[in-house]
Protein backbone atom coordinates (compact mmCIF):
# COMPACT_ATOMS: atom_id res chain seq x y z
CA UNK A 1 0.00 0.00 0.00
CA UNK A 2 1.43 3.44 -0.97
CA UNK A 3 1.55 6.40 1.41
CA UNK A 4 -1.50 8.14 -0.08
CA UNK A 5 -3.70 5.06 0.18
CA UNK A 6 -2.56 4.45 3.75
CA UNK A 7 -3.31 8.08 4.63
CA UNK A 8 -6.83 7.82 3.19
CA UNK A 9 -7.39 4.56 5.03
CA UNK A 10 -6.40 6.15 8.31
CA UNK A 11 -8.75 9.11 7.66
CA UNK A 12 -11.60 6.65 7.05
CA UNK A 13 -10.89 4.79 10.27
CA UNK A 14 -10.67 8.01 12.24
CA UNK A 15 -14.06 9.00 10.81
CA UNK A 16 -15.49 5.71 12.06
CA UNK A 17 -13.96 6.38 15.46
CA UNK A 18 -15.52 9.85 15.56
CA UNK A 19 -18.98 8.49 14.70
CA UNK A 20 -18.99 5.41 16.96
CA UNK A 21 -16.84 6.46 19.90
CA UNK A 22 -14.74 3.27 19.59
CA UNK A 23 -11.13 3.36 18.46
CA UNK A 24 -10.70 1.77 15.02
CA UNK A 25 -8.41 -1.13 14.28
CA UNK A 26 -4.86 -0.42 13.21
CA UNK A 27 -4.98 -0.11 9.39
CA UNK A 28 -2.07 -2.46 8.78
CA UNK A 29 -3.60 -5.10 11.02
CA UNK A 30 -6.95 -4.70 9.28
CA UNK A 31 -5.21 -5.40 5.97
CA UNK A 32 -3.57 -8.45 7.56
CA UNK A 33 -6.96 -9.78 8.66
CA UNK A 34 -8.30 -9.23 5.15
CA UNK A 35 -5.38 -11.24 3.80
CA UNK A 36 -6.25 -14.05 6.22
CA UNK A 37 -9.87 -14.15 5.10
CA UNK A 38 -11.80 -11.43 6.91
CA UNK A 39 -14.93 -10.91 4.85
CA UNK A 40 -15.68 -7.52 3.30
CA UNK A 41 -19.08 -7.56 5.04
CA UNK A 42 -17.47 -7.54 8.49
CA UNK A 43 -17.08 -4.23 10.23
CA UNK A 44 -13.93 -2.19 9.82
CA UNK A 45 -12.75 -2.68 13.41
CA UNK A 46 -13.18 -6.50 13.04
CA UNK A 47 -13.07 -6.84 16.83
CA UNK A 48 -16.79 -7.05 17.44
CA UNK A 49 -17.61 -9.14 14.38
CA UNK A 50 -20.07 -12.00 14.63
CA UNK A 51 -18.75 -15.55 14.46
CA UNK A 52 -17.15 -16.25 11.11
CA UNK A 53 -13.98 -17.49 9.51
CA UNK A 54 -11.87 -14.80 11.18
CA UNK A 55 -12.57 -13.78 14.77
CA UNK A 56 -10.42 -11.32 16.63
CA UNK A 57 -10.20 -9.78 20.06
CA UNK A 58 -8.54 -6.41 20.44
CA UNK A 59 -7.10 -4.17 23.12
CA UNK A 60 -8.45 -0.74 24.03
CA UNK A 61 -5.57 1.22 22.58
CA UNK A 62 -5.80 4.68 21.04
CA UNK A 63 -5.81 6.10 18.51
CA UNK A 64 -5.88 2.57 17.08
CA UNK A 65 -6.82 -0.74 18.61
CA UNK A 66 -4.66 -3.80 17.99
CA UNK A 67 -5.43 -7.51 17.72
CA UNK A 68 -4.50 -9.53 20.80
CA UNK A 69 -6.29 -12.80 19.99
CA UNK A 70 -7.05 -14.33 16.60
CA UNK A 71 -9.04 -17.43 15.69
CA UNK A 72 -9.43 -18.83 12.17
CA UNK A 73 -12.22 -21.39 11.83
CA UNK A 74 -13.66 -23.44 8.94
CA UNK A 75 -11.26 -22.02 6.39
CA UNK A 76 -11.39 -22.75 2.70
CA UNK A 77 -9.21 -25.58 1.40
CA UNK A 78 -7.43 -23.04 -0.76
CA UNK A 79 -6.70 -20.59 2.07
CA UNK A 80 -3.13 -19.91 3.08
CA UNK A 81 -1.54 -18.28 6.09
CA UNK A 82 0.53 -15.35 4.97
CA UNK A 83 3.82 -14.77 6.75
CA UNK A 84 3.45 -11.04 6.02
CA UNK A 85 0.01 -11.01 7.67
CA UNK A 86 1.36 -12.74 10.77
CA UNK A 87 4.22 -10.28 10.90
CA UNK A 88 1.80 -7.34 10.81
CA UNK A 89 -0.18 -8.84 13.71
CA UNK A 90 2.87 -9.97 15.69
CA UNK A 91 3.48 -6.82 17.82
CA UNK A 92 0.24 -7.27 19.76
CA UNK A 93 -0.88 -10.87 19.10
CA UNK A 94 -0.81 -13.12 22.19
CA UNK A 95 -3.16 -15.98 21.23
CA UNK A 96 -3.49 -17.67 17.83
CA UNK A 97 -5.94 -20.47 17.10
CA UNK A 98 -6.85 -22.58 14.06
CA UNK A 99 -9.81 -24.98 13.98
CA UNK A 100 -10.93 -26.97 10.93
CA UNK A 101 -8.69 -24.77 8.85
CA UNK A 102 -6.70 -26.92 6.40
CA UNK A 103 -4.61 -24.00 5.19
CA UNK A 104 -0.90 -24.31 4.59
CA UNK A 105 1.26 -22.65 7.26
CA UNK A 106 4.01 -20.29 6.17
CA UNK A 107 6.95 -22.24 4.75
CA UNK A 108 9.40 -20.05 6.63
CA UNK A 109 9.74 -20.08 10.40
CA UNK A 110 7.34 -17.81 12.32
CA UNK A 111 8.30 -14.13 12.43
CA UNK A 112 10.65 -13.44 15.31
CA UNK A 113 8.32 -10.92 16.93
CA UNK A 114 5.41 -13.39 16.78
CA UNK A 115 7.58 -16.17 18.18
CA UNK A 116 8.60 -14.07 21.16
CA UNK A 117 5.20 -12.51 21.86
CA UNK A 118 2.77 -15.40 21.41
CA UNK A 119 1.53 -17.04 24.64
CA UNK A 120 -1.10 -19.50 23.37
CA UNK A 121 -1.18 -21.49 20.13
CA UNK A 122 -3.90 -23.98 19.18
CA UNK A 123 -4.26 -26.04 16.04
CA UNK A 124 -7.15 -28.52 15.70
CA UNK A 125 -7.60 -30.40 12.40
CA UNK A 126 -5.74 -27.59 10.66
CA UNK A 127 -2.50 -26.48 8.99
CA UNK A 128 -1.36 -29.46 6.98
CA UNK A 129 2.43 -29.90 6.90
CA UNK A 130 2.83 -28.10 10.22
CA UNK A 131 6.30 -29.05 11.48
CA UNK A 132 7.81 -29.69 14.89
CA UNK A 133 10.58 -27.22 14.09
CA UNK A 134 8.05 -24.46 13.29
CA UNK A 135 6.37 -25.05 16.66
CA UNK A 136 9.66 -25.13 18.53
CA UNK A 137 10.29 -21.48 17.65
CA UNK A 138 7.28 -20.37 19.74
CA UNK A 139 9.51 -20.32 22.81
CA UNK A 140 7.37 -18.20 25.14
CA UNK A 141 4.15 -20.19 24.96
CA UNK A 142 2.28 -21.07 28.13
CA UNK A 143 -0.32 -23.16 26.22
CA UNK A 144 0.25 -25.35 23.15
CA UNK A 145 -2.44 -27.53 21.57
CA UNK A 146 -2.03 -29.61 18.42
CA UNK A 147 -4.89 -32.08 17.95
CA UNK A 148 -6.04 -34.18 15.00
CA UNK A 149 -3.28 -32.61 12.94
CA UNK A 150 -0.52 -34.75 11.46
CA UNK A 151 2.80 -33.10 12.18
CA UNK A 152 5.32 -33.19 9.38
CA UNK A 153 7.98 -34.76 11.56
CA UNK A 154 11.23 -36.42 10.60
CA UNK A 155 12.78 -39.72 11.62
CA UNK A 156 14.27 -38.38 14.85
CA UNK A 157 13.60 -40.31 18.06
CA UNK A 158 13.47 -37.01 19.92
CA UNK A 159 10.64 -35.26 18.07
CA UNK A 160 8.81 -34.27 21.25
CA UNK A 161 12.02 -32.91 22.74
CA UNK A 162 12.44 -30.78 19.60
CA UNK A 163 9.04 -29.19 20.17
CA UNK A 164 9.41 -28.35 23.86
CA UNK A 165 13.19 -27.91 24.14
CA UNK A 166 12.99 -24.12 24.63
CA UNK A 167 9.47 -23.72 26.11
CA UNK A 168 10.40 -22.98 29.70
CA UNK A 169 7.10 -21.18 30.40
CA UNK A 170 4.83 -23.94 29.12
CA UNK A 171 1.97 -24.85 31.48
CA UNK A 172 -0.41 -26.84 29.24
CA UNK A 173 0.74 -29.13 26.43
CA UNK A 174 -1.53 -31.21 24.19
CA UNK A 175 -0.17 -33.01 21.14
CA UNK A 176 -2.87 -35.57 20.41
CA UNK A 177 -3.54 -37.66 17.31
CA UNK A 178 -0.66 -35.84 15.65
CA UNK A 179 1.49 -38.65 14.21
CA UNK A 180 4.17 -37.94 16.81
CA UNK A 181 6.77 -40.70 17.13
CA UNK A 182 10.01 -41.28 18.98
CA UNK A 183 10.43 -41.56 22.76
CA UNK A 184 9.44 -39.57 25.81
CA UNK A 185 12.15 -37.04 26.69
CA UNK A 186 14.53 -37.86 29.51
CA UNK A 187 14.94 -34.17 30.20
CA UNK A 188 12.05 -31.74 30.47
CA UNK A 189 12.60 -28.01 30.08
CA UNK A 190 9.13 -26.87 31.19
CA UNK A 191 9.03 -27.17 34.99
CA UNK A 192 5.68 -25.33 35.22
CA UNK A 193 3.77 -27.93 33.20
CA UNK A 194 0.45 -28.93 34.82
CA UNK A 195 -1.37 -30.56 31.85
CA UNK A 196 0.28 -33.08 29.50
CA UNK A 197 -1.73 -34.94 26.84
CA UNK A 198 0.22 -36.98 24.28
CA UNK A 199 -2.54 -39.46 23.47
CA UNK A 200 -3.11 -41.09 20.09
CA UNK A 201 0.44 -40.97 18.77
CA UNK A 202 3.23 -43.50 18.06
CA UNK A 203 5.44 -42.77 21.07
CA UNK A 204 7.41 -45.89 21.99
CA UNK A 205 9.80 -47.11 24.69
CA UNK A 206 9.38 -46.99 28.43
CA UNK A 207 8.14 -44.26 30.75
CA UNK A 208 11.31 -42.62 32.11
CA UNK A 209 11.69 -41.87 35.80
CA UNK A 210 12.59 -38.31 34.85
CA UNK A 211 8.92 -37.69 34.06
CA UNK A 212 8.63 -36.98 37.78
CA UNK A 213 10.61 -33.78 37.24
CA UNK A 214 7.21 -32.35 36.27
CA UNK A 215 6.39 -32.01 39.95
CA UNK A 216 3.31 -29.82 39.53
CA UNK A 217 1.53 -31.89 36.88
CA UNK A 218 -2.16 -32.62 37.54
CA UNK A 219 -3.28 -34.23 34.25
CA UNK A 220 -1.17 -36.90 32.51
CA UNK A 221 -2.54 -38.68 29.44
CA UNK A 222 -0.20 -41.02 27.53
CA UNK A 223 -2.95 -43.30 26.19
CA UNK A 224 -3.07 -44.93 22.74
CA UNK A 225 0.66 -45.08 22.10
CA UNK A 226 3.10 -48.02 22.00
CA UNK A 227 4.76 -47.53 25.38
CA UNK A 228 6.15 -50.67 27.00
CA UNK A 229 7.97 -51.75 30.14
CA UNK A 230 6.69 -51.25 33.68
CA UNK A 231 4.89 -48.32 35.23
CA UNK A 232 7.76 -46.66 37.13
CA UNK A 233 7.46 -46.63 40.90
CA UNK A 234 8.53 -42.99 40.79
CA UNK A 235 5.03 -42.17 39.48
CA UNK A 236 4.12 -41.76 43.14
CA UNK A 237 6.22 -38.59 43.27
CA UNK A 238 3.63 -36.76 41.13
CA UNK A 239 1.52 -35.99 44.19
CA UNK A 240 -0.63 -33.36 42.41
CA UNK A 241 -2.01 -35.81 39.82
CA UNK A 242 -5.79 -35.88 39.48
CA UNK A 243 -5.89 -37.83 36.19
CA UNK A 244 -3.53 -40.62 35.12
CA UNK A 245 -4.37 -42.29 31.79
CA UNK A 246 -1.93 -44.91 30.50
CA UNK A 247 -4.51 -47.00 28.64
CA UNK A 248 -4.06 -48.68 25.24
CA UNK A 249 -0.31 -49.26 25.41
CA UNK A 250 1.73 -52.43 25.97
CA UNK A 251 2.76 -51.81 29.58
CA UNK A 252 3.44 -54.91 31.68
CA UNK A 253 4.11 -55.84 35.30
CA UNK A 254 2.13 -54.93 38.39
CA UNK A 255 0.52 -51.69 39.51
CA UNK A 256 3.25 -50.10 41.68
CA UNK A 257 2.46 -49.60 45.36
CA UNK A 258 3.48 -45.95 45.06
CA UNK A 259 0.20 -45.18 43.27
CA UNK A 260 -1.28 -45.19 46.78
CA UNK A 261 0.69 -42.00 47.51
CA UNK A 262 -1.29 -39.94 44.99
CA UNK A 263 -3.76 -38.21 47.33
CA UNK A 264 -5.53 -36.13 44.66
CA UNK A 265 -6.04 -38.91 42.10
CA UNK A 266 -9.60 -39.04 40.71
CA UNK A 267 -9.16 -40.90 37.40
CA UNK A 268 -6.94 -43.98 36.97
CA UNK A 269 -7.16 -45.61 33.52
CA UNK A 270 -4.84 -48.56 32.92
CA UNK A 271 -7.10 -50.43 30.50
CA UNK A 272 -5.89 -52.40 27.45
CA UNK A 273 -2.31 -53.11 28.50
CA UNK A 274 -0.48 -56.27 29.58
CA UNK A 275 -0.47 -55.59 33.30
CA UNK A 276 -0.52 -58.66 35.53
CA UNK A 277 -0.50 -59.81 39.14
CA UNK A 278 -3.25 -59.14 41.61
CA UNK A 279 -5.21 -55.91 41.83
CA UNK A 280 -3.83 -54.04 44.85
CA UNK A 281 -6.26 -53.59 47.73
CA UNK A 282 -4.91 -50.10 48.46
CA UNK A 283 -6.95 -48.70 45.56
CA UNK A 284 -10.05 -49.05 47.74
CA UNK A 285 -8.42 -46.75 50.31
CA UNK A 286 -7.98 -43.90 47.81
CA UNK A 287 -10.93 -41.77 48.83
CA UNK A 288 -10.73 -39.34 45.92
CA UNK A 289 -10.85 -42.03 43.22
CA UNK A 290 -13.93 -41.74 40.99
CA UNK A 291 -13.00 -43.61 37.79
CA UNK A 292 -11.07 -46.90 37.66
CA UNK A 293 -10.47 -48.80 34.43
CA UNK A 294 -8.49 -52.07 34.59
CA UNK A 295 -10.11 -53.89 31.66
CA UNK A 296 -8.31 -55.99 29.04
CA UNK A 297 -5.18 -56.84 31.04
CA UNK A 298 -3.90 -60.05 32.63
CA UNK A 299 -4.81 -59.51 36.28
CA UNK A 300 -5.53 -62.61 38.37
CA UNK A 301 -6.92 -63.50 41.77
CA UNK A 302 -9.94 -61.98 43.45
CA UNK A 303 -11.32 -58.45 43.01
CA UNK A 304 -10.37 -56.87 46.39
CA UNK A 305 -13.15 -54.30 46.50
CA UNK A 306 -16.33 -53.97 48.49
CA UNK A 307 -19.73 -53.06 47.09
CA UNK A 308 -19.53 -49.79 49.05
CA UNK A 309 -16.30 -48.78 47.30
CA UNK A 310 -17.61 -49.63 43.83
CA UNK A 311 -20.82 -47.70 44.45
CA UNK A 312 -18.69 -44.63 45.06
CA UNK A 313 -17.13 -44.85 41.60
CA UNK A 314 -18.62 -43.23 38.51
CA UNK A 315 -16.77 -45.76 36.32
CA UNK A 316 -15.47 -49.25 37.11
CA UNK A 317 -14.26 -51.60 34.36
CA UNK A 318 -12.45 -54.91 34.84
CA UNK A 319 -13.73 -57.11 31.98
CA UNK A 320 -11.23 -58.89 29.76
CA UNK A 321 -9.11 -60.31 32.62
CA UNK A 322 -9.59 -64.05 32.16
CA UNK A 323 -7.95 -65.05 35.46
CA UNK A 324 -9.80 -62.50 37.58
CA UNK A 325 -12.89 -63.33 39.66
CA UNK A 326 -15.07 -61.86 42.42
CA UNK A 327 -16.39 -63.22 45.70
CA UNK A 328 -20.15 -63.50 45.41
CA UNK A 329 -20.61 -63.20 49.15
CA UNK A 330 -18.97 -59.75 48.96
CA UNK A 331 -20.01 -58.36 45.56
CA UNK A 332 -23.26 -58.69 43.63
CA UNK A 333 -22.95 -59.70 39.98
CA UNK A 334 -24.08 -56.28 38.77
CA UNK A 335 -21.21 -54.59 40.64
CA UNK A 336 -18.50 -56.75 39.03
CA UNK A 337 -19.62 -56.39 35.43
CA UNK A 338 -17.72 -58.64 33.05
CA UNK A 339 -15.85 -60.54 35.80
CA UNK A 340 -16.51 -64.22 36.54
CA UNK A 341 -17.45 -65.35 40.07
CA UNK A 342 -14.88 -67.29 42.09
CA UNK A 343 -15.26 -70.97 42.95
CA UNK A 344 -14.43 -72.21 46.46
CA UNK A 345 -10.74 -72.35 45.53
CA UNK A 346 -10.62 -68.72 44.39
CA UNK A 347 -10.50 -69.45 40.65
CA UNK A 348 -12.90 -68.08 38.04
CA UNK A 349 -15.93 -70.23 37.33
CA UNK A 350 -16.02 -70.97 33.65
CA UNK A 351 -19.28 -70.13 31.88
CA UNK A 352 -21.46 -73.07 30.79
CA UNK A 353 -21.35 -74.27 27.18
CA UNK A 354 -23.18 -71.91 24.85
CA UNK A 355 -26.89 -72.65 24.58
CA UNK A 356 -29.86 -70.66 23.43
CA UNK A 357 -30.43 -69.66 27.04
CA UNK A 358 -26.82 -68.98 27.99
CA UNK A 359 -26.29 -66.80 24.92
CA UNK A 360 -29.06 -64.56 26.20
CA UNK A 361 -27.58 -64.39 29.70
CA UNK A 362 -24.93 -61.85 30.69
CA UNK A 363 -24.13 -63.39 34.09
CA UNK A 364 -22.10 -66.37 35.21
CA UNK A 365 -23.44 -68.92 37.70
CA UNK A 366 -21.03 -70.61 40.10
CA UNK A 367 -23.44 -73.46 40.94
CA UNK A 368 -23.02 -72.74 44.63
CA UNK A 369 -26.71 -72.67 45.56
CA UNK A 370 -27.26 -68.97 44.83
CA UNK A 371 -29.90 -69.78 42.21
CA UNK A 372 -31.62 -72.69 40.54
CA UNK A 373 -30.05 -74.39 37.55
CA UNK A 374 -30.96 -72.92 34.21
CA UNK A 375 -32.82 -76.05 33.31
CA UNK A 376 -34.46 -78.72 35.52
CA UNK A 377 -32.56 -81.45 33.70
CA UNK A 378 -29.08 -79.89 33.98
CA UNK A 379 -26.85 -78.62 36.76
CA UNK A 380 -24.95 -75.31 36.79
CA UNK A 381 -22.10 -76.78 34.77
CA UNK A 382 -24.38 -77.83 31.94
CA UNK A 383 -24.42 -81.59 32.80
CA UNK A 384 -27.43 -83.75 33.93
CA UNK A 385 -28.89 -82.93 37.36
CA UNK A 386 -28.55 -85.23 40.38
CA UNK A 387 -32.21 -86.34 40.11
CA UNK A 388 -31.82 -87.41 36.49
CA UNK A 389 -28.64 -89.29 37.32
CA UNK A 390 -30.36 -91.08 40.23
CA UNK A 391 -33.26 -92.25 38.09
CA UNK A 392 -30.90 -93.47 35.37
CA UNK A 393 -28.79 -95.43 37.86
CA UNK A 394 -31.90 -96.97 39.45
CA UNK A 395 -33.27 -98.15 36.13
CA UNK A 396 -29.88 -99.61 35.20
CA UNK A 397 -29.76 -101.58 38.46
CA UNK A 398 -33.30 -102.89 37.96
CA UNK A 399 -32.51 -104.07 34.44
CA UNK A 400 -29.38 -105.81 35.75
CA UNK A 401 -31.41 -107.67 38.41
CA UNK A 402 -33.96 -108.83 35.85
CA UNK A 403 -31.22 -110.21 33.60
CA UNK A 404 -29.54 -111.89 36.60
CA UNK A 405 -32.81 -113.61 37.66
CA UNK A 406 -33.44 -114.91 34.15
CA UNK A 407 -29.93 -116.37 34.03
CA UNK A 408 -30.37 -118.04 37.44
CA UNK A 409 -33.65 -119.61 36.39
CA UNK A 410 -32.00 -121.13 33.32
CA UNK A 411 -29.14 -122.55 35.42
CA UNK A 412 -31.55 -124.11 37.97
CA UNK A 413 -33.39 -126.02 35.25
Amino acid sequence: MDAAALFLSRLLLLAIFASTGAAPLDPQQLLALRALGLGAHQRADACAAAAGTVNASCDAGAPFRRVTSLSLTNCSDTASVSAAALEALAPSLRALSFADCPAAPPRALPPEQLASGLRAFSCTASLHHLSAVWLSRLANLTELTVADTALATGSSTAELAVVVSHMERLERLTISNANLSGFLPHHWHCPNLTHLDLSGNRIAGDIPDTLTLLAGITHLNLSSNVLNGHIPSSIGDLISLTTLDLSKNTLSGAIPDTVSTLPELEVLDLGSNRLNGSIPAFLAEMRGLRELNLENNDFDGMVPFSAKFLSRLRVFRAAGNGKLCYNRSVLPAEAAVGVAPCDKYGFPVLPPPATARSERSADYDDGGGDGEAADAGTDARGGPSAAVLGVAIGLSCLAFLVVLLVCLCKVCR
